[in-house]
């Protein structure tokens, strides 16, 4: 077993390396910013000329831009383009959820974000595996049993 799993990580880092040189989009972790509220534009919340919004702060583990998975979300102040965020501590985040009368989720991420994209991992997994090994084994059986 434990050579099962150093296998899985030794192919795991070639396969990152592999694809960066070929242009393969892979994300093991990018840090994304998902906007979970337009705030209204309000002397407040203006920041260096722009208004912010509140958004969601998380990493995500992925290749070619389908997210297998994510940790470490915390709430943020972003601008519109989500270029450049602000950290905000619970204090400040309890007074704008009061001021603008917000109720906020412990992690905000779309469905496709949370399980959309381990769906669609496991079905090629999956065929990979019955492609391999269970329709092989089925055409050997098919074999034997005709000679």
């Amino acid at each position: 077993m434990k050579q099962i799993i150093l296998l899985f990580f030794i192919s795991l880092f070639a396969f990152k390396a592999h694809a960066r040189r070929r242009g393969i989009p892979v994300c093991i972790p990018c840090e994304k910013i998902a906007l979970v509220k337009d705030l209204p534009d309000d002397e407040y919340l203006q920041q260096d000329g722009s208004y912010l919004n509140l958004g969601y702060l998380h990493n995500e583990y992925g290749i070619i831009f389908i997210p297998a998975w994510n940790s470490g979300g915390k709430y943020v102040l972003t601008n519109e383009d989500q270029s450049i965020y602000y950290e905000v501590d619970e204090k400040q985040l309890a007074e704008i959820k009061e001021k603008y009368e917000l109720s906020l989720s412990s992690n905000p991420l779309s469905l496709w974000k949370k399980i959309g994209g381990k769906l669609i991992y496991l079905i090629v997994i999956g065929y990979f595996v019955y492609s391999k090994f269970i329709s092989s084994n089925e055409d050997d059986e098919e074999e034997t049993t005709t000679a």
